[in-house]
């Protein structure tokens, strides 16, 4: 592909997806107000958020199989067609009278469904967009930096756009961010991504899937590093409203304050990454930035008296620089040492087992604080998420330096 037409790519993609995942972070805070104004209790609107959530445990593996038998774009496609027709049924429902909490249950797993399909042929097709490694680090940087974005300030974009037209019309404009993003997709040129074609039956693709992470000691350490990190993580956000509101006598806002400061780190760990790599090579990076994001919680973990907010900001920055460059250098990593006919299998199986991972942390944590208290259930999860670096001491990871691509060369 040529630096013309590979540039062009990378722009329809980057576009479509930053107009998408802002229109995300809308959902996120239409859906569950939505069904408060429906009448639905708390219970409910838990089982709501849950269900977003809930199909990447259920089809997380099988969506490596069904995205490469069908194409990687042609995938995202119809998840994205998918998804914006779930969320124009809202609009209809209310014109016509008939929105329940059941309608909005079964949108909620539509989108789920159609975010398992997407994200495992996303984060697949890049490399078919690139000619190298140096070309698919700068496009996974802006992919990186728009959900960073999309993260830290679609939120307050979302809580101004159902201030001013409520959260049913919301909804429908983020119907339409999934309309931009299947434009940017049905103009998009991949030549190289083609179905797959295989005639073994699914679970044996899978078990080939797991068997080929586990095989590959990068690709192994990076999945563990993930798990651990995920794990630990999800426990300290479980307890993290409780410690610093209940405990600590935070308030609401400043909480929220703290954290939104703290997120400016994810942008920061972005740009670093990349001169850190070029001068201490792919391997230290990993290291370090697994080391950052692990030491964060344990710093916010320390948060007492007046100096509460800010050390809770002063970790959660710490863990966002780490975030983000652990973010952009794994998900390279990932996609630059699988081979093209194993990558959406191999993404399967890193979304499947660290999405799986985040309600046992929060499970874990519950029961941790329940029998040691807040504190010390804040530390254990901190610890656990700083268990990451253990699986990249290992030295065909630790001493990788740079990338090539699978199948033009073997790693340095």
């Amino acid at each position: 592909m040529s630096r013309g037409r590979t540039g062009r790519a990378i722009s329809l993609l980057w576009l479509g997806q930053s107009v998408s995942l802002l229109g995300d972070r809308v959902t996120v805070l239409a859906l569950p107000l939505t069904a408060l104004a429906a009448g639905a209790s708390v219970a409910q609107i838990a089982t709501l958020v849950g269900a977003i959530g809930a199909p990447f445990l259920v089809l997380g593996l099988p969506a490596g199989v069904w995205v490469s038998r069908m194409g990687l774009r042609r995938s995202m496609l119809m998840a994205d067609v998918l998804r914006a027709g779930s969320l124009a049924s809202l609009p209809v429902g209310a014109v016509l009278g008939t929105v329940s909490y059941a309608h909005l249950l079964i949108m909620a797993v539509v989108l789920g469904c159609g975010s398992v399909i997407f994200q495992v042929a996303y984060q697949s097709l890049t490399p078919h967009l690139v000619d190298n490694a140096d070309q698919l680090r700068s496009a996974n940087t802006r992919l990186t930096a728009s959900e960073a974005l999309a993260l830290t300030g679609g939120p307050a974009l979302a809580g101004l756009l159902i201030g001013a037209v409520g959260a049913v019309r919301a909804l429908t404009l983020d119907a339409a961010s999934f309309l931009v993003s299947a434009g940017t997709l049905v103009v998009l040129r991949a030549p190289t991504d083609q179905p797959v074609r295989k005639k073994l039956p699914m679970y044996a693709e899978v078990r080939a899937g797991f068997r080929y992470v586990l095989d590959n000691p990068p690709l192994r350490a990076v999945l563990w590093s993930s798990v651990l990190f995920n794990a630990g993580l999800a426990g300290y956000e479980a307890l993290l409203v409780v410690f610093a509101v209940e405990h600590l006598g935070l308030s609401p806002m400043t909480l929220g304050l703290a954290i939104g400061v703290g997120g400016a780190g994810v942008p920061i760990g972005l740009l670093m990454s990349g001169p850190v790599q070029r001068r201490l090579g792919v391997g230290p990076v990993l290291v370090l930035s697994g080391a950052l994001s692990g030491a964060g919680l344990l710093v916010a973990g320390t948060a007492t008296g007046g100096l509460s907010a800010t050390l809770i900001a002063s970790g959660t920055f710490v863990t966002a620089v780490g975030g983000g460059a652990w973010g952009l250098t794994a998900l390279t990593t990932r996609q630059a040492l699988s081979r093209p006919d194993m990558r959406a299998m191999v993404t399967a199986v890193h979304r499947w087992a660290t999405y799986g991972v985040l309600p046992l942390g929060a499970l874990a944590a519950g029961l941790a604080a329940s029998l040691l208290g807040l504190r010390p259930a804040i530390f254990l999860a901190g610890a656990i998420a700083q268990l990451c670096v253990v699986p990249l001491l290992r030295a065909p990871v630790r001493k990788l330096h740079t990338l090539t691509m699978a199948g033009a060369g073997p790693a340095h």
